[in-house]
């Protein structure tokens, strides 16, 4: 959410998010904003824990009845269904709003939702005739390339090679395990490129801090886990984590 709300400000965009990762002065200055006659943030993030809780509820409930209130966007959709591979029962909880604001549209988005799954997200969300806009998993605009670890002398070797020639760009390197993010962290260190690992065993003013320095390029290359997600640039799979595969 920090990463995607950076970006819309950069382009002149009022977003705001609540989590546990901002002081209480920053969380309270959100809502003050949202309590408003005219509150200036037009797109705010929050988690599906968020959601469910009673008094945000109220609190969409305040906006709705202003006339404040024009669309719930619902991102990673397929954690909602139980067929998915990643459910998770907070997302279960968004379905919530459909009975609450009945008239506000519901836009879900996901990139892996086979039809079993698609549809029981649409049950869920009571969604009644929707539009559907599938694409394929083709990207023709994203370049891959396979190298195989076990006809490689030495993979970090490999791996900093490969970001030496790739120029000074941001990169990510997802691992499988937060051990290896450390270790691959100290190796790249070592061998001058500016790095820094991301995983959950780190505290939230850590990741924030890791992320800050990544999108402001302060930091070149991230390595880390699922827990990073993903974004916009040069992208090193080191260990291909087991939730990683192409549904359509």
């Amino acid at each position: 959410m920090e990463n995607q709300v950076t970006s819309l400000k950069s382009k002149g965009i009022p977003a705001e998010f609540l989590s546990s990762t901002q002081t209480t002065q920053n969380k309270n200055k959100i809502h003050e904003d949202l309590d408003s006659g005219f509150p200036s943030i037009k797109l705010l993030y929050v988690t599906p824990e968020l959601v469910a809780t009673y008094g945000f509820k109220e609190k969409l409930t305040k906006l709705y009845n202003r006339g404040l209130l024009g669309l719930v966007a619902i991102d990673e959709a397929h954690c909602i269904s139980t067929w998915g591979h990643d459910f998770r029962p907070s997302y279960r909880k968004i379905s919530s709003l459909r009975k609450q604001f009945p008239d506000i549209p519901i836009l879900a988005l996901t990139a892996t939702a086979v039809p079993k799954v698609r549809n029981d997200v649409i049950s869920s969300l009571c969604l009644q005739n929707p539009v559907i806009l599938k694409a394929s998993f083709n990207r023709p605009n994203i370049f891959y390339e396979v190298r195989y670890k076990d006809l490689l002398d030495n993979v970090y070797a490999d791996i900093s090679n490969l970001l030496k020639s790739s120029g000074n760009v941001c990169s990510i390197i997802y691992c499988l395990e937060r051990a290896a993010c450390d270790d691959l962290t100290m190796h790249l260190s070592e061998q001058g490129i500016s790095c820094a690992a991301y995983h959950a065993g780190l505290n939230s003013k850590v990741r924030s801090a890791v992320l800050d320095d990544w999108l402001s390029s302060r930091t070149q290359v991230v390595v880390a886990t699922v827990a990073f997600g993903s974004l916009d640039e040069l992208a090193v799979t080191s260990s291909l984590p087991r939730v990683f595969y192409i549904m359509d």
